[in-house]
């Protein structure tokens, strides 16, 4: 981990897990000191419930205390399983789904934003999905809560546009983790998304070069 007091910082959601493994190293790489948090996992900087409130508000202020500044926040934490039909899932698979994937990035930018704009400056990386595009049978919760994730990030972005700020949603296809090609065997995952692929994406709409970009749904589906 990256540790300098003149480097921008990063706190990135979900660093252990199959796209963080290439998104923390991206972002180190391209010179940021790294925050990388997750709920359990020994790896991780820290640890807490990203769908905690009052867990995400202590972290965040622990974080400025030790670092001075929160320049970018990266809004990993998601997670996709195969779901009942809307008339059959139960209101705990759907309120699971959904706060993993939605209120995990509510969140971690509601607790992070007062400080940003203070600052005057800064970045928040969402991950949507095409199916929070258009719905997809057998993905309720998902789609619901990808939908919700665009929605807000340009909320989000049209609240701050005169704040130095910027949010923008990465729109992955399929990414090509474990995760993925366990739960989807048969697939023919050259078609998929490359994880390093999407961090240098997400590298570029946290640099200068994209200060410009706000609001915005960044497509990345190589040929899936």
């Amino acid at each position: 981990m990256t540790h300098e007091s003149n480097a921008r910082v990063a706190l990135i959601t979900g660093a252990t897990g199959g796209l963080g493994s290439a998104v923390v190293p991206a972002f180190e790489s391209a010179g940021y000191s790294v925050v990388g948090c997750d709920a359990a996992h020994p790896d991780a900087a820290m640890r807490f419930d990203v769908t905690d409130p009052a867990a995400a508000a202590t972290a965040v202020r622990g974080i400025i205390a030790d670092r001075g500044r929160i320049d970018v926040l990266v809004n990993l934490v998601g997670a996709w399983r195969p779901q009942p039909p809307v008339s059959e899932i139960s209101d705990e698979d759907w309120d699971g789904l959904f706060d993993i994937n939605f209120k995990s990035v509510l969140v971690m930018s509601r607790a992070v934003l007062p400080h940003m704009i203070e600052r005057g400056s800064g970045r928040i990386i969402n991950v949507g999905a095409r199916q929070g595009e258009r719905g997809v049978g057998g993905n309720g919760p998902y789609s619901v809560a990808k939908a919700g994730v665009l929605a807000l990030t340009e909320v989000m972005a049209d609240e701050t546009r005169d704040s130095g700020i910027t949010v923008n949603a990465v729109v992955p296809s399929v990414i090509d983790t474990p995760g993925n090609r366990a739960g989807m065997p048969d697939a023919d995952f050259d078609t998929w998304v490359p994880p390093a692929q999407l961090a240098a994406t997400m590298v570029f709409l946290a640099g200068d070069e994209a200060a410009s970009i706000s609001g915005d749904r960044i497509h990345v589906f190589n040929r899936a």
